[in-house]
């Protein structure tokens, strides 16, 4: 119904008066000013300039007055000059520029975004060691990263208190870390080809996909016409592992730029600070190769690339190296060879004089091969994905309203195999979407999409997704979302931890593909403290599961999967507050509260590896033009439940639940004018899990067990490294 009286006003209103006027925005130096708004006075009607300055707009009344505002000038109202093309001159707002200090935030809320969205940039990146994805979430309260097992060295992530595979990680919206790529992906993106990260809670866009189920992550990597033209970075630690990292960015032409990202890393040593036979860390080589071209047009936009990886990993016990058999080897052995293989890229067709017309299409073609194996038992896994997204954006009447619309095609052929188990498919899923933007001015946002995929083994998906933004005063922004997910679980992989013991795999249904519903909101607000300002963020999100694929631990001896039977749910609350003690020193601080629970076994209960209360600390020194900074990061995991071991031998067994542990890291460095030096540590109080395998002694047994893991393994690591530039 109100759709029907929506388009009956606009009809009404095309009876009346109507009266098309175009115009040029400029300052008093005769420079067009980009991005400005024109809005008919009293009314929501309103347009922006282009990158000429110029714009057009239909009146609705006779006597059009308009408000003319541009950041850093004076806004302006004036009479609506008819039958010709008027020019309007803008003063700039020199009102408080007596002394201007410009200090970039290394964090901060996108205001604007409709959707719950922290921005990650470089700068804040450079504050922990950072070699690769994994360890960009050091020094954010919003994601945590801990270790999956005591043998493969993996690396995995939470967030709302579910595990990282709820989560939308794309590379600039391309779905990236899925599928093969889901258990070790986190280590195959090097932290120095991050130019930021944008970490959005609850439900994201339909344009991306069906995909994201508690929050997106979307990676931005370093552009050739906005990226240095060298740098250089190179890392050792105390554990043996060396880094060496090189990018190098060109003008090709006038409209062609290119950049080339190189990453190697190798480590080849033998650490066991707990003296159980393992290696703490497995060893690892990789070398990694990105090779990107932009082409900058005045009406078309488009980049290409290519990327290339090969790792390597071997674990275990002690003397277990690369090259050597795990089949046939007298010791516990790991290994794993990772190849990929990416062509992407993006076009964008350009509207000068409309701005906010365009179109766009996305497109990746990926190859993922692994193979190796985990004491006597083999893996290997194939997949080959395909994905386009066409996109159109336009607006009905005027900006206020905008929206998008589009196409997308998935096409993924997995397969993998470990022991006696196969598993394969194909999915085929294309998709179409509708997103509308409702923006009538600075202070509310509403942004409501949904989308119909077909997918060929699941049937028709339908995702609906809604995001609303409404800012009290400059202070405080309220905003609200709802959406629905959908994904394809891959029973093995997303599991991997547990195949580094001697259980059982026992797939007793076939798997179907998980739904949830998540919904909450999140106040950002801030308020005077002394004569600086405290910021602070709460949210809370509530996501439910209509179906889940259920990895049941509770019996030693097997890992049972299932579909959900029953309910399964997850409560996240986040409250985050951040203060400049002074021009140098900034403190930020952050309590979550986590009640996540699956029925598991018949039996509503806590899901298990999951801490309910965790703490985080943060505090960051910098001189002036940072010539000198230095971090602090403490994060607080309260106690965990843990799987039952009471059906193991008792010397086997273990308690019901893990003790609270800190994690401390910390870095300083010295900046130069070409770049600059560091120095940190992670686990700086060397706290380490006791004991994390079970029957360490005995690996091919019936009792061990790797993947009881719900601390740190390593102890304290000590890290030094260089970064050089050439702008």
């Amino acid at each position: 119904m109100r759709s029907i009286l929506y388009f009956l006003f606009i009809a009404i209103h095309a009876t009346g008066f109507s009266q098309s006027i175009r115009g040029k925005v400029e300052d008093t130096n005769h420079q067009a000013l980009i991005g400005a708004t024109v809005r008919e006075l009293g009314t929501t009607n309103g347009a922006v300039t282009d990158i000429n300055g110029r714009f057009q707009l239909e009146l609705s009344q006779q006597q059009g007055q308009l408000l003319i505002s541009y950041t850093g000038y004076l806004a302006d109202t004036v009479v609506a000059v008819l039958g010709k093309e008027a020019h309007y001159q803008l003063e700039q707002d020199t009102r408080y520029l007596q002394e201007v200090v410009v200090k970039g935030e290394t964090t901060f809320m996108d205001d604007l975004e409709a959707k719950h969205v922290e921005v990650i940039t470089a700068s804040e990146l450079t504050k922990a060691a950072c070699c690769n994805l994994s360890e960009s979430f050091e020094t954010n309260a919003s994601v945590n990263v801990s270790f999956s097992d005591a043998v493969t060295g993996a690396k995995t992530i939470q967030m709302l208190g579910l595990a990282g595979k709820y989560v939308q990680i794309n590379r600039e919206n391309v779905p990236h870390i899925r599928g093969l790529n889901n258990r070790y992906g986190l280590g195959f993106v090097p932290g120095t080809w991050i130019q930021s990260i944008d970490v959005g809670k609850g439900a994201g866009t339909v344009v991306n996909g069906y995909e994201s189920m508690t929050g997106q992550i979307n990676l931005e990597f370093k552009k050739p016409e906005q990226s240095e033209r060298w740098y250089f970075n190179a890392y050792g630690n105390s554990f043996g592992r060396l880094e060496f990292n090189v990018n190098h960015a060109t003008d090709l032409t006038d409209k062609w730029s290119t950049a080339v990202l190189f990453h190697a890393d190798w480590m080849d040593s033998e650490i066991d600070g707990n003296d159980d036979g393992f290696l703490d860390l497995p060893r690892s080589r990789q070398i990694n190769v990105m090779n990107r071209y932009k082409y900058q047009g005045d009406r078309v936009n488009s980049q290409i690339g290519v990327h290339f990886m090969t790792d390597q990993k071997a674990g275990g016990q002690l003397g277990f190296g690369f090259g050597d058999d795990f089949a046939t080897s007298p010791v516990y052995g790991f290994s794993n060879r990772t190849n990929r293989f990416e062509v992407f890229g993006k076009t964008g067709l350009l509207y000068p004089h409309k701005p906010y017309m365009g179109w766009g299409f996305i497109y990746s073609l990926a190859y993922q091969d692994m193979e190796g194996g985990y004491g006597r038992n083999n893996y290997d896994g194939e997949e080959t994905t395909v994905y386009g997204n066409a996109i159109y954006q336009n607006i009905i009447g005027s900006t206020f309203h905008q929206y998008k619309t589009g196409v997308s095609i998935l096409y993924d052929d997995f397969a993998e195999n470990f022991a006696d188990s196969a598993f394969s498919r194909r999915e085929i899923v294309p998709g179409a979407y509708f997103e509308y933007t409702y923006l009538p001015g600075d202070k509310f946002t509403l942004v409501a999409g949904i989308r119909s995929d077909l997918h060929n083994l699941y049937g028709t998906y339908v995702t609906p997704r809604l995001h609303l933004r409404y800012q009290l005063n400059d202070r405080t922004t309220l905003r609200a979302s709802a959406g629905r997910g959908y994904r394809t679980p891959n029973a093995i992989m997303e599991n991997s931890n547990v195949l580094v013991s001697s259980r059982r795999l026992s797939i007793l249904e076939e798997p179907e593909p998980e739904v949830s519903w998540n919904m909450g909101g999140s106040l950002v607000t801030g308020f005077e403290m002394g004569d600086r300002e405290v910021s602070v963020v709460a949210d809370y999100f509530y996501t439910t599961f209509e179906n889940q694929l259920i990895y049941d631990l509770e019996r030693a001896s097997e890992l049972r999967i299932y579909n959900l039977e029953g309910s399964s749910y997850a409560h996240s609350f986040q409250v985050e507050a951040a203060y400049p003690l002074n021009d140098y020193l900034k403190l930020k601080a952050a309590y979550k509260f986590y009640d996540v629970r699956a029925t598991i076994n018949g039996e509503l209960q806590e899901v298990p590896f999951n801490s309910r209360h965790r703490f985080f600390a943060n505090a960051s020194y910098a001189t002036k033009y940072d010539k000198w900074t230095a971090d602090v990061t403490l994060h607080w995991y309260g106690s965990q439940r843990l799987p039952s071991t009471l059906d193991k031998p008792t010397e086997f067994q273990r308690p019901q639940r893990s003790e609270a542990y800190p994690h401390v890291i910390a870095q300083v460095s010295r900046g130069f004018r070409w770049g600059s030096i560091y120095l940190g540590s992670e686990n700086l109080f060397n706290f380490t899990q006791d004991n994390p395998i079970i029957d360490a002694e005995n690996p091919f047994g019936e009792q061990f067990d790797a993947a009881m893991v719900w601390g740190p393994i390593a102890g304290r690591l000590v890290y030094a490294g260089i970064r050089y530039k050439i702008k």
